[in-house]
């Protein structure tokens, strides 16, 4: 007996003897644990039988079968079963009331959820609920009114003649009284002109709908006359008094605004529904592609013409950005075709041609993008016939069924080792040839479908030219036209009946196919979020079949491999090129920013591996350090055995990667590829000669040494030497070691205090002035320039290098007032120490004290120093007497000097007398 006929008479046995009061048929989980089934399998099987027409089936939550001979037999009984089948003939008259939204574009998608809402209101007893409708003008607004009006006829909620009033608020907005009359009716004499009694729009609409169109534009007074209404359904007409009148009336609004900015608070709380309908612009492609067609159609069969429209004008329409309203839009298109009926052959012609000139002004001026044929896609052709041909808006799902179904099957006997790998994948190749065959040959129109069809094709091959860049995926000529018919076949189709677990197909596949899993998720996520197209997720599995077999010579055997290296993109950039050149898909990768710590890797590490079939091995390639103990976390968890390498290069992955390629053993690849990878190395010396420098420096900071350097500058009219102003403390510390050094081949230093520099000629500041530092510059530079430039710069250097010079490069302060100040002071302190300075100490004091006073006036901070303990530290006396020497040139500047620069003048002092009493 086969597994047909055996579900067949389990089921026909149970029907026969169960309980017609409580029962109404069994599941197919029930029949696959009698038999010792997969639930799937029973399932199939049943399905088959109600085509067949021996069972019935029952839908609903979950789905109960019943043998058909049996229920005709034990009618009477099985009173639960006629109730369920009674329940189900009611749901089928009222689909007819359902089926008005059914046109409107959208109602499967952006309109689904607003549709629900407005089905809502009108079904809720006993007089369904208002309901507001919110958007920009020209989305819609007044038409879903319409609509639901006629759902609530179609659901018999209202009389077929029930009454259906538009009033819009605008139209009385600057006359409240009169605006009010007319929504609740007056009394005779209510206000001026109020010649009689009227009758307001609420008992006209009674029995039906009111629809207020712009209820922002109603006065408060009139909202807070609606909202008694709508709380007591009582109202007054304008003028009376002492009666409350009555009328069941279903209240509908809309408004282009926020309404929470333009409302009464107390009139909100009495809309339980509000209604946002989105614009032109956030529909979907698809549903914007439609919305154009429509329109185009709508326009050919009344000129009975056939239209054809340039694909850049498609695109220019679906990108433009004026108005965002589906009013516009379909006024822009009636307008184009009248353009193109004018300058084409108009009556004579058999279709006109709609290009870019034949679109509004305003539409071309709004659109943001460059007018190309960027999509290279054909001419959208519209028929005149009233035949809707915009072929790939439904999907005839029965006949696909088959084919999902029996995949369903195959991949469950997979998972159930019921079937070799091969023998599974030979079916499933098979069973994808035959939808695709059935989409290319009977379901898609291209000529109707060029841009989303275009669209999709342009990105698909963007992602397998980065697919064979980064995974080595190899792909054919036709492998982008295949991919694309099957994603359009798949856009917003539902193919699959609920007794299919999309979810499970992709789980048990997904573990056998993992890489190609991966692949086919990033492909399907790439072109959804660029064209915002949903798709059915059961797509994902046709697409991991057809992965596989582009790539079938890959074997899925071969052990896991990944990289894991410290950086932002280390990993992936080594995995990328080690694929491409391998031209396989072998090296998955986690890059590991180096603020994540490796606990954090190791948790993606252990979410990886229970992705895959760990059973194969793994290798893990690591760079350094804590890496290389990652395996810890995942050790004891998984199946198979471990590899550990580091020192993770590119060589090392490519060696890796071929042996895994060929099969070896995990300890053979790693005993082998580390052999092969031993590190070698090529010292090269610098063929480049480093340009000759001089260095300026002084102890006080660096603005006197940039002082110095401007000056030297004037004295070299070539580049033969560069002149460096540089940090004393750095290039004392530091010494020949200095960075400068390696880049520099310096000749001379020049400043206020000798760094000591092994092998390197030092000239004071204030023998360059005192014109005693003409021999050691000669020495330092004659094998640098020939003689006459040596000449040349000596007698720049004498006429330069004055005491003038260098402090005429002050910046704020004037050098001869300065000078006779400073000189003042230093004859004040030499007067006060007995003793008197020797010319070139003075020049160093003039050249910093000058320099002194500048950085206080200009707020420089103080200079900081770690010197040897006699520069902590100096006699109280001498600073006393260099107070009071200086006190009238801090009077003068307003200026105060600190101890760190009193310091230094002991120290410059100390260092330049033998005999210095403090």
């Amino acid at each position: 007996m086969t597994n047909k006929e055996a579900v067949y008479c389990k089921l026909k046995e149970l029907s026969e003897t169960m309980d017609g009061i409580k029962q109404c048929g069994f599941t197919a989980q029930e029949i696959a644990e009698q038999l010792s089934l997969q639930r799937n399998i029973a399932s199939h099987l049943l399905n088959e039988l109600t085509k067949e027409g021996v069972v019935m089936k029952i839908n609903t939550r979950p789905v109960y079968f019943l043998d058909q001979k049996t229920y005709l037999a034990r009618q009477k009984e099985l009173k639960l079963v006629t109730q369920y089948l009674l329940k189900s003939d009611s749901m089928d008259q009222e689909k007819g009331g359902r089926d008005v939204f059914k046109e409107v574009i959208g109602c499967n998608g952006s309109l689904r959820y607003s549709i629900e809402q407005c089905k809502a209101a009108v079904s809720y007893p006993p007089q369904g609920l208002p309901l507001l409708l919110v958007g920009h003008s020209g989305v819609g607004k007044s038409f879903l009114a319409k609509l639901v009006y006629e759902y609530a006829k179609a659901t018999k909620v209202i009389e077929e003649k029930a009454p259906f009033i538009v009033f819009n608020c605008a139209e009385y907005a600057n006359n409240p009284e009169l605006l009010s009359g007319i929504l609740f009716g007056h009394c005779k004499g209510a206000y001026t002109g109020a010649d009689s009694d009227s009758t307001g729009l609420i008992e006209v609409a009674d029995g039906g709908f009111l629809f207020l169109d712009e209820i922002h534009r109603l006065p408060p007074t009139g909202q807070e006359k609606l909202f008694l209404f709508l709380d007591q359904g009582i109202f007054r007409r304008l003028g009376e008094s002492g009666r409350d009148r009555q009328a069941q009336v279903r209240l509908m609004f809309a408004t282009t605004e926020d309404p929470e900015d333009n409302f009464l608070q107390t009139f909100l709380r009495r809309i339980p529904l509000v209604v946002r309908i989105p614009t032109f612009q956030e529909r979907p492609l698809k549903e914007k592609m439609e919305l154009i067609y429509t329109f185009y159609k709508k326009e050919a069969v009344a000129i009975k013409k056939d239209v054809s429209i340039s694909n850049q004008a498609v695109d220019i329409l679906l990108n433009s950005t004026a108005g965002g309203n589906i009013g516009k839009l379909r006024n822009a298109i009636k307008l184009s075709c009248a353009n193109a009926y004018n300058h084409g052959p108009g009556s004579k012609g058999k279709d006109i041609k709609v290009k870019i000139n034949h679109l509004p002004k305003d539409v071309l001026h709004a659109y943001e993008g460059v007018i190309t044929n960027k999509l290279n896609g054909e001419d959208v052709l519209v028929s005149c016939s009233e035949k809707n041909d915009f072929s790939y808006i439904t999907h005839d799902k029965q006949n696909t069924l088959h084919i999902h179904e029996e995949l369903a099957l195959i991949i469950n006997k997979l998972a159930q080792q019921e079937v070799t790998q091969e023998e599974f994948f030979t079916r499933s190749l098979q069973l994808f040839n035959e939808l695709i065959d059935y989409i290319v040959f009977h379901e898609v129109d291209r000529a109707v479908t060029a841009v989303i069809f275009n669209s999709i094709q342009k990105i698909v091959e963007h992602v397998l030219i980065g697919m064979q860049a980064n995974y080595g995926l190899k792909h054919y000529g036709n492998s982008v036209e295949v991919l694309t018919y099957l994603l359009v076949h798949f856009i917003e189709a539902k193919p699959t009946n609920e007794e299919l677990s999309t979810e499970k197909l992709i789980d048990s596949l997904s573990k056998q196919y993992y890489k190609e899993h991966k692949i086919s998720l990033m492909l399907l996520e790439a072109v959804g979020k660029n064209l915002d197209i949903p798709f059915d997720p059961v797509v994902l599995v046709y697409l991991m079949i057809y992965i596989r077999s582009i790539n079938r010579e890959a074997s899925l055997d071969q052990a896991n491999a990944i990289i894991i290296a410290h950086g932002y993109s280390t990993a992936s950039s080594i995995a990328s090129v080690a694929n491409r050149l391998l031209e396989n898909y072998v090296f998955e990768a986690i890059d590991m920013p180096f603020e994540l710590s490796a606990a954090e890797i190791g948790q993606k590490l252990y979410a990886y591996m229970k992705t895959i079939d760990s059973s194969r091995g793994m290798i893990i390639l690591v760079d350094m350090g804590s890496l290389e103990h990652i395996y810890q976390q995942i050790v004891g968890d998984f199946y198979g055995d471990i590899v550990m390498i580091n020192n993770i290069s590119t060589q090392l992955a490519l060696s890796v990667g071929e042996r895994i390629l060929k099969g070896q053993p995990l300890e053979q690849i790693a005993r082998e590829a580390v052999a092969a990878n031993v590190c070698r190395y090529n010292y090269l010396a610098s063929q480049k000669k480093k340009p000759n420098a001089i260095i300026t420096t002084c102890f006080t900071g660096i603005g006197i040494a940039k002082k110095i350097k401007i000056l030297l500058n004037k004295c070299f009219v070539n580049d033969e030497v560069r002149v460096i102003a540089y940090d004393f403390d750095r290039l004392k510390g530091n010494g020949k070691t200095d960075a400068i050094f390696r880049q520099y081949d310096v000749k001379l230093i020049i400043g206020t205090d000798d760094p000591k520099i092994e092998n390197t000629p030092y000239i004071s500041l204030e023998d360059l002035i005192m014109k005693q530092g003409e021999a050691v510059l000669t020495s330092a530079l004659s094998r640098v320039v020939n003689e006459d430039i040596i000449d040349k710069i000596n007698a720049e250097v004498l006429k330069s290098f004055t005491l003038y010079n260098v402090l005429n490069y002050l910046t704020i302060l004037n050098p001869d007032k300065i000078i006779d100040q400073v000189e003042q002071s230093l004859y004040t302190l030499e007067l006060s120490l007995g003793s008197k300075f020797p010319n070139n100490l003075k020049i160093s004091l003039y050249i910093h004290m000058c320099c002194m006073i500048e950085r206080l006036l200009i707020k420089e901070k103080d200079v900081k120093y770690t010197e040897p303990d006699e520069l902590k530290e100096c006699n109280p006396e001498f600073a006393k007497l260099v107070k009071k020497s200086f006190l009238p040139i801090e009077q003068f500047y307003k200026i105060e000097i600190p101890d760190s620069e009193i310091r230094i003048i002991y120290l410059s002092i100390k260092k330049r007398m033998s005999h210095f009493p403090y």
